[in-house]
């Protein structure tokens, strides 16, 4: 009958798989004998009884390989019988196998989703009864169809190519396709194909595989990896991608991509007085409002905490102009929805905005010969995808926009400014100043109002930078303190200003004291003290002969931290002054409340002191209120014989300045004691 022709394989073809499962079976050393080399019949005769002995280990082997297939099939069968059922699919008829052989190959065919042969013209010669299982279909349709028939129509060429390559490469080729079962919904089946022949009829062996539930976890994993679980938005990893086409279509449209960054003010006070949960819902209801207010083409992704991040994808037709427009004011309603009350069970909590804004390409090389480079790619063809500068462009303006109060947006202002380039190689420059000892000390003499004798100095810091000779220390203190390298350069000073002061000694330039300056960041070190007491024991000075300077915000950053540790050195003999007093907190407080022996006056006040009578009126104040607590006084940056005589009428015990002597290196501040240029103040 036609019906059986695609019911169960070709007795042709069941005789290769015997020869196989034969010469596997065979013991070794028989191969020869032509009895057990013969191809084993279905409807082999058992007449012979030296045939039926030599066959015995073949049987044996079918009748396993029959157990292990039942097994699987039985397997197969449960699960695809439940699973036609839920399609409502009718029962099918019930096969008629020509022997058991046959029925044995099919429960072996059973563990394959979908196994076929097809002809040429992709024509069915042959399925499998757990194919006609797991598709759905009968197998009177299957008569008059194709593979072609079944496939979902979307997928006919991908279907089409992989049958030409494999009618090409001679190899088995694969793909996935979407196999339309029962007539109803498509299934996601990856579909393993080779050349081969049926019954003597060219086609190709098709063995298909479920891979539809691989699918749905493969798509589950991917939305999980490039979207917020909090709020569902792409985030930062979805976001690469569509920066890069973003930036691609704008260098060949010629239009402007606008990547605007939003940034919620001071949003973890929310979590900290409401608790996380009321973060979470808020950060859930901006991105609805972000959402809502989105026009078509835009991404809206949330790439930090606080932080969204929403891309205007350049248009054809657009112009350059009305991007950059569009980008403002979208903008501005986004900063107008952050405003409009929240509510977090029935509390209203207020909230607001900052914006940066950026383009690609910078505008600052727009209409440019090397923005026309940059669209036209590089010599290979490629365009750049390089999304980095457009982020920080981006980020730039937003942080401009936060360090101007919140609640307001600013565009990125393209320039040459290399202060930025500058900083970093200056930075580099620090790490390899301190490992190739660039780094000396100077000191300035700090003398008696009175009589001119030098009572101490100051120990301060000099860079010799070999190409930009000697950097001031207002430059790379701050560099030092945002990389981490000042507490090696203060305990480096502090060492070599004790040595120093004993090597004067040895020289007969007995001072009474030297002053180094004390970071806030060094002060707050825990291991400060313990380096202190390293440098008095290394060099055997006596504490009593070193002042520390400090500054007034030093002292009020962390008032208790502060008395302890003053407490804890004073009582060793080491001497406190406040440096450029008058220009911080000036407090009768904190000079009562900590144990202090200077106060230094600021050069601000001297350099005017003869014409401002506010600056004499400051002066006058401050020298009242040191002779009050009992405190030394030392004037900064005294440069004219008219400022010394003031501040001496004044009642100033000490000066500083270049009138005395500018800051030298220790060889030359000797030689300035051993000309008598300087001299030591005698205390009578």
């Amino acid at each position: 009958m036609e019906a059986n022709r695609i019911t169960a394989p070709r007795q042709g073809w069941l005789r290769t798989v015997i020869d196989r499962l034969r010469t596997t079976a065979q013991p070794h050393g028989d191969s020869g004998d032509p009895a057990t080399s013969a191809p084993l019949s279905p409807h082999a005769s058992s007449a012979d009884a030296a045939s039926e002995r030599d066959s015995q280990p073949i049987r044996e082997a079918i009748r396993g390989a029959q157990a292990e297939a039942a097994r699987v099939a039985q397997h197969a069968a449960t699960t695809q019988a439940a699973a036609n059922d839920a399609v409502h699919a009718v029962p099918h008829a019930a096969p008629h196998y020509a022997d058991a052989v046959s029925a044995s190959f099919e429960n072996t065919a059973g563990a394959v989703d979908f196994l076929v042969h097809v002809d040429n013209h992709l024509r069915f010669l042959y399925v499998s009864d757990a194919s006609l299982r797991f598709a759905g279909y009968h197998r009177e349709f299957l008569l008059g169809a194709t593979l072609t028939d079944i496939v979902a129509p979307e997928h006919h060429a991908r279907l089409d190519a992989l049958f030409a390559r494999t009618e090409l490469s001679g190899a088995t080729e694969k793909d996935t396709v979407d196999l339309v079962k029962a007539l109803t919904y498509p299934l996601a089946v990856e579909l393993r194909v080779q050349r081969s022949h049926y019954d003597q009829t060219e086609g190709f062996a098709v063995a298909g595989f479920d891979v539809s539930a691989w699918q749905s976890t493969e798509a589950r994993l991917t939305h999980a990896l490039h979207h917020d679980p909090l709020t569902g938005l792409p985030n930062q990893t979805a976001l690469a991608p569509a920066l890069e086409r973003a930036q691609a279509d704008a260098d060949r449209f010629g239009v402007p991509a606008a990547l605007l960054l939003l940034d919620l003010d001071d949003y973890q006070r929310v979590n900290r007085a409401l608790g996380y949960d009321a973060g979470d819902e808020l950060l859930r209801e901006t991105a609805r409002r972000l959402t809502h207010l989105a026009l078509q083409g835009e991404v809206i992704a949330r790439t930090g905490s606080d932080e969204f991040a929403i891309l205007i994808t350049p248009q054809l037709h657009s112009q350059p102009g009305e991007v950059r427009t569009a980008a403002e004011a979208l903008g501005r309603r986004l900063l107008t929805s952050i405003l409009q009350p929240y509510s977090f069970r029935n509390q209203p909590v207020h909230l607001s905005a900052s914006i940066g804004i950026a383009f690609h390409p910078d505008q600052r090389h727009a209409g440019s010969a090397e923005d026309a480079a940059h669209a036209n790619g590089h010599a290979d063809g490629a365009l750049s995808t390089d999304i980095a500068p457009l982020i920080r462009r981006a980020d730039q303006a937003l942080q401009q926009a936060k360090a101007q109060g919140g609640n307001t947006l600013t565009l990125h202002v393209p320039d040459d400014d290399p202060t930025d380039a500058l900083r970093l190689k200056l930075e580099s420059d620090l790490y390899d100043g301190v490992r190739n000892g660039e780094f000396s000390l100077h000191f300035q003499p700090i003398t008696s109002s009175a009589s001119g004798g030098v009572v101490g100095v100051e120990a301060l810091i000099r860079w010799q930078h070999p190409l930009h000779g000697l950097v001031p220390p207002s430059t790379f203190i701050p560099l030092a303190e945002s990389v981490g390298l000042i507490n090696y350069l203060g305990n480096w000073v502090l060492k070599a200003a004790c040595m120093q002061l004993t090597q004067w000694d040895e020289q007969g330039i007995a001072l009474q004291y030297i002053a180094v300056n004390v970071s806030p960041q060094q002060f707050r070190n825990p291991r400060f003290r313990e380096s202190v007491e390293e440098a008095i024991e290394l060099t055997g000075i006596d504490p009593k002969r070193l002042v520390f300077e400090i500054t007034e915000s030093l002292l009020m950053h962390d008032p208790q931290h502060a008395v302890t540790l003053l407490e804890e050195l004073t009582s060793i003999g080491i001497r406190f002054a406040v440096d450029d007093f008058g220009t911080g907190y000036s407090s009768l407080a904190y000079l009562q409340r900590f144990p202090l022996s200077k106060l230094k006056i600021d050069r601000s006040f001297v350099e005017n002191l003869i014409t401002s009578r506010n600056d004499q009126a400051i002066v006058n104040a401050v020298v009242g209120l040191a002779r009050t607590l009992e405190l030394e006084l030392v004037a900064e940056g005294v440069e004219t014989e008219a400022q010394r005589e003031l501040l001496t009428k004044m009642g100033c015990d000490h000066i500083q300045g270049w009138l005395v002597c500018k800051a030298l290196p220790s060889e030359e501040l000797q030689k300035r004691f051993i000309s008598r240029a300087l001299h030591l103040h005698e205390v009578h």
